[in-house]
């Protein structure tokens, strides 16, 4: 292992203040253009001269890295795979030494979880990241904010948002992966204003207390921020489950999108039109089938190289996630682009009947119904090569029509898989089997 003493350089940006790149979010598409260069070249020397990975990896494909002076020049360098991760060691750019937590990814597209090893300045980094997305949907030091994310089991998303939180000075409730009814009590007992956690549990919280004939709307919850799982179409129309859950808590919906491996988060504003990006921390692309990028407008996979990272810093990440960036201007003001919803992973796209559909936006279109429970989707190869998609349904009446199913996504996503009908019991051990993060398991891909 390297000492650190070997150290060419830091990356340009080490002192995380919200003050200091405040104005960025505001700033003319040229004066982002070069501070970002800037920081990306500096981020590019310090990984080229600390990661055994980087150095190998350009050594062999005899890439000329003194032709990288500008930000365009990014095309040029190889793409990082998740599957690169699991050389874990030659990654790092610092000595053990200097590692002060280590997190997991959660794996929840069926490969192993990796480690991601973080410097005492990578947890600065992310606590600035998260105070600037709190910030950002409007959260401040007047509110108490309901964590529902693991903080233990080395997954970062808790420690990210209790450290965001912190920073922010807002009041924070570890409550973890607490049960719907934990959840619920503490809502009452500490005067929560902000739920923080994937939509399908805020509904169960709220669906535990209309079950004990308790009003989620008549708490002091006025925001909910939604991570993990979709809230939002292509168009950015709020999902049904976004729209019940804004009923039922008599709250507004902020969508978010982040991993552990990209360590940042892109949240909305209060115009709620997609995540902002963050230039000073990420550098975001999105790329065709074939690696080349696409126009913003156009779908493709979100690859991201995040800046500011020295423990193990990656370029072009490849996050698998399927979305597009918006270049117009912002109603807040914000000049900086956003991303649109992830509208699915890249290895769960399927093809059924000649029309492409992810997994995620068949149930998209029926969770938040009143006569949907839960469900789960399953996918085979058919005899001829094509992909056979099952729909598990649990419905919540005693009916099993499923008409009004087939009509729903006739209409949405154009496509009408088989249904199968399942009790309630069994959609939820299956969906909620390997509850890690508060995650759902919702697709089982048996091609």
């Amino acid at each position: 292992m390297k000492n650190t003493t070997s150290f060419v350089s830091l990356p340009a940006i080490t002192d995380f203040s919200a003050k200091k790149f405040a104005s960025l979010q505001f700033a003319e598409a040229d004066e982002i253009k070069k501070i970002q260069t800037k920081l990306f070249l500096s981020h590019l020397k310090f990984t080229l001269n600390n990661s055994p990975f980087y150095k190998k990896l350009y050594k062999d494909i005899k890439i000329n890295l003194k032709q990288i002076k500008q930000l365009s020049d990014i095309k040029h360098l190889t793409l990082t795979q998740k599957s690169d991760l699991f050389l874990t060691k030659e990654f790092l750019c610092v000595d053990n030494k200097e590692i002060v937590d280590v997190c997991l990814t959660s794996a929840t597209s069926g490969s192993m979880p990796t480690i991601i090893s973080l410097t005492s300045n990578d947890l600065s980094r992310l606590a600035y990241n998260e105070e600037l997305a709190f910030a950002m949907a409007g959260i401040n030091d007047n509110d108490t904010m309901l964590i529902c994310a693991a903080i233990d089991r080395c997954f970062m998303a808790g420690i990210a948002y209790f450290l965001g939180g912190v920073k922010l000075k807002a009041r924070v409730l570890r409550s973890g992966s607490g049960s719907a009814s934990q959840h619920w009590e503490l809502i009452k007992l500490a005067d929560a204003t902000v739920i923080v956690g994937v939509p399908s549990l805020m509904y169960k919280i709220g669906q535990y207390a209309i079950d004990n004939n308790e009003a989620p709307a008549a708490t002091h919850i006025k925001k909910l921020i939604a991570i993990g799982e979709p809230t939002k179409d292509e168009n950015l129309n709020l999902l049904p489950i976004a729209s019940e859950l804004e009923k039922m808590w008599s709250a507004k919906i902020y969508s978010t999108y982040a991993s552990s491996e990209i360590a940042t988060t892109f949240c909305e504003c209060s115009a709620r039109r997609g995540g902002h990006l963050r230039p000073e921390l990420n550098i975001t692309e999105i790329l065709d089938n074939d690696g080349n990028p696409v126009k913003d407008g156009e779908k493709g996979e979100v690859v991201v190289t995040p800046l500011g990272v020295t423990g193990m810093p990656l370029i072009r990440f490849k996050t698998g996630d399927i979305s597009y960036l918006m270049n117009e201007k912002c109603s807040c003001g914000r000049t900086t682009k956003r991303i649109a919803p992830i509208l699915g992973r890249k290895n769960q796209m399927l093809k059924y009947k000649g029309t492409t559909v992810f997994p995620n936006a068949i149930l998209a279109c029926l969770e938040g119904d009143q006569r949907f429970h839960n469900g789960y989707i399953e996918v085979k190869k058919n005899k001829d090569g094509t992909d056979h998609i099952l729909l598990y349904a649990a419905l919540c009446g005693e009916k099993h029509d499923t008409s009004w199913i087939s009509e729903i996504l006739r209409a949405k996503v154009r496509v009408v898989p088989e249904i199968k009908i399942i009790d309630k019991e069994k959609a939820d051990k299956q969906v909620y089997q390997f509850d890690k993060k508060r995650k759902r398991m919702t697709f089982f891909d048996l091609r």
